[in-house]
């Protein structure tokens, strides 16, 4: 799949192992080089795209099995059957007169029978032909693909071949009148072409300008394709395994998996860097906002240019790394919360080490002086200019690859406009002053002339402590006590914490539709990854009686019936979310629902204004920990971490009937 955050890169891949015939390599070769240009003209630019820029793309992660066949997997369905579609009529009219002997290594190996049971095995009914002819060729033939990958891997730097893999960067007017593939192999052009443009060959004429991106991976795809496929040919026309042969589907199967393997190994052509930035400025639109998490290290993240993959050039990561070590540390005793440096801005976090979330939106036009509204739902917001020298900026802490960073992080590269420019950077911070639990930051960038920097809130004591500022008094935060809730407990995404009193555990499992007598394993559960809601009880101490439910992602204990009927002999309260970012708080007694809202976009009910000393519902931030500080003061008792792994250590869940 195409990234358009990814640069050009070569990364070391292990080298095949198989002993190859040295006498033989020559004329393999040069019967290649007869017909590359003809396969090459077969091969439809969009998929050969598609394989071309395997080797700009992320490398995936290595699964267990056979080489081969697994790369031939990681592609997906579509391309090998797209590629076979438009070469099945070519690989037999192949006039490759190869020399005799490549299968030599594989002559103490007799081929093995291959049974519809064995092939049911190893190929889903689903797969493609091409796949499950790679997945028979492993069975029949073992070594067979590995042969072939050594063969292929072997003439990539052979001086007869090599030259035919160059990627020329030129533009080319494609003379239909000319020979190609179809001429040969007695192949009609258009049934093969699949309606794609012709890839441009080395005899046709050149026209003024480079080539753009999808043309410069297509032409790098469709050559090492085609050696691929010239290879393959020629080794399964010898080898002849049984009930395959050398037919198109075991041909293209086995080419395109080696071919995979062979291009996330390869450089991208000198000329992609420079196309793959065009299409980048081309395909960039605003505005635009992505949300992720960053891993801090040392209280800083930053918007940083120049991030360089693990797998680049030395030259550039050595490069790259010396500016880093040459930039001064950054001063934020400004402004309290941000400093531009070289290559980008560095923020101060609240936290030393640990995750914050972080949202990054990249707008068409200035946002204006923050409102009232939108200034309280943050501590700290400082304004600030900044020149882009490149662009295409990443918002990175510790982790500073796309590659290496967690999934919640990688949306965060590469966001800013793919060009140089004058900038104004606003960073909204919360939650500087809670040890890193929910500390949130917006970072908001529009094209701008460089002006003073400006600080529009000044809230935290950690901004006023940078800044050498009177520290503001330090406000009672209840809800602190409440956030590991959603920062470290296993229920942090969607669920329902609801604390009853005057019910035993067996009365609340069943008011909440759950059979007392029917407990189940929470492991077990988890292991078989059953989706089903289940609910977990826990007796609190003291001397009424008084009972812990948990749901994970589940809501019986936010229902209006369900609390009238768990209520009747004393009090329940309840704090629901889920990962939209819904919440509601509700209060009963005596079988009355005295409560039931979400906090901050409801009024708060005149029964909750007496439970809300030193806690404010109305704002954007720690709405579940207020809730539970709320569900806390209505029953008495206090929601402890322990009492939560209390609960998954007795390993006893209810599951709750689904209506």
């Amino acid at each position: 799949m195409f990234r358009p955050d990814l640069e050009s890169r070569q990364i070391s891949l292990p080298e095949p192992t198989v002993e190859l015939p040295a006498d033989l390599l020559d004329p393999l070769a040069n019967v290649i080089a007869e017909v590359f240009p003809q396969l090459v003209a077969r091969i439809p630019p969009t998929p050969a795209a598609e394989l071309g820029r395997i080797g700009a793309a992320e490398r995936p992660t290595d699964r267990p099995g056979a080489p081969v066949l697994t790369a031939l997997r990681s592609v997906g369905p579509r391309l090998p059957e797209r590629l076979l579609g438009a070469l099945e009529l070519v690989v037999d009219e192949i006039p490759l007169h190869a020399p005799r002997g490549l299968t030599a290594a594989l002559a103490g190996a007799p081929p093995r029978p291959a049974t519809a049971a064995a092939t049911r095995a190893l190929t889903p009914a689903d797969e493609p032909e091409a796949v499950t002819a790679v997945a028979q060729l492993d069975r029949i033939s073992p070594g067979a693909c590995a042969l072939i990958h050594s063969y292929l891997h072997r003439l990539l730097d052979h001086p007869e071949i090599a030259p035919l893999l160059v990627v020329d960067d030129r533009v080319f007017d494609v003379d239909d009148t000319a020979g190609c593939a179809g001429d040969r192999f007695g192949v009609a052009r258009d049934s093969a072409r699949d309606d794609d443009e012709e890839v441009g060959l080395a005899g046709d004429e050149a026209a003024d300008g480079p080539a753009d991106e999808a043309t410069l991976a297509a032409r790098h795809g469709a050559a090492h394709l085609a050696l691929a496929v010239a290879v393959a040919t020629a080794v399964l026309r010898e080898l002849a395994p049984p009930s395959l042969g050398a037919e198109a589907p075991v041909v293209v199967g086995t080419a395109v998996g080696c071919a995979v393997l062979v291009l996330r190994g390869r450089p991208m052509p000198d000329a992609y860097p420079a196309a793959l930035l065009m299409r980048r400025r081309a395909d960039y639109r605003l505005p635009r906002q992505v949300i992720g998490c960053v891993h801090v290290e040392g209280h800083t993240f930053g918007l940083v240019e120049d991030i360089v993959e693990p797998a680049a050039e030395p030259a550039a990561k050595a490069a790259v790394e010396d500016a880093g070590r040459a930039r001064p540390a950054p001063d934020f005793h400004r402004n309290g919360l941000v400093d531009v440096v070289a290559g980008g801005a560095r923020v101060r976090t609240g936290v030393g080490t640990g995750r914050v979330n972080v949202s990054l939106r990249v707008l068409a036009a200035p946002p204006g002086t923050p409102t009232p509204a939108e200034a309280a739902a943050w501590d700290e917001i400082v304004e600030v200019s900044w020149t882009a020298g490149a662009g295409a900026a990443s918002v990175v802490g510790a982790v500073t690859s796309r590659a290496a960073a967690p999934p919640d992080a990688r949306s965060l590269f590469h966001q800013t406009p793919p060009w140089p420019g004058d900038y104004r950077l606003r960073v909204c911070a919360r939650g500087r002053d809670g040890a890193g639990e929910d500390e949130t930051y917006e970072l908001a960038l529009w094209g701008a002339p460089a002006a003073p920097e400006v600080v529009h809130q000044r809230g935290d004591q950690l901004g006023h402590r940078l800044r050498g500022e009177e520290l503001p008094p330090v406000t009672s935060q209840p809800e602190t006590r409440y956030r590991w809730v959603r920062r470290r407990s296993e229920f942090r995404e969607a669920a329902t914490f609801t604390v009853v009193v005057g019910a035993t555990p067996q009365d609340v499992v069943r008011y909440f539709d759950a059979d007392p007598d029917a407990p189940c394993s929470l492991a077990r559960l988890r292991a078989e990854g059953r989706t089903d809601p289940y609910l977990l009880v826990l007796p609190l101490a003291g001397a009424e009686r008084a009972v812990l439910a948990v749901e994970a992602n589940g809501l019986q204990g936010s229902r209006h019936a369900v609390l009238s009927s768990v209520s009747r002999q004393g009090l329940a309260a309840s704090m629901f979310w889920n990962i939209n970012a819904l919440t509601r708080l509700s209060l009963a007694q005596g079988g009355e629902v005295l409560a039931a809202f979400e906090p901050g976009p409801d009024a708060v009910p005149d029964v909750v204004l007496p439970l809300l000393r030193d806690l404010d519902l109305t704002g954007a931030t720690d709405r579940v920990a207020k809730g539970l500080v709320v569900v806390e003061r209505f029953t008495g008792h206090e929601i402890r971490p322990e009492q939560v792994q209390q609960m998954i250590d007795n390993d006893v869940a209810y599951l709750i009937n689904q209506p």
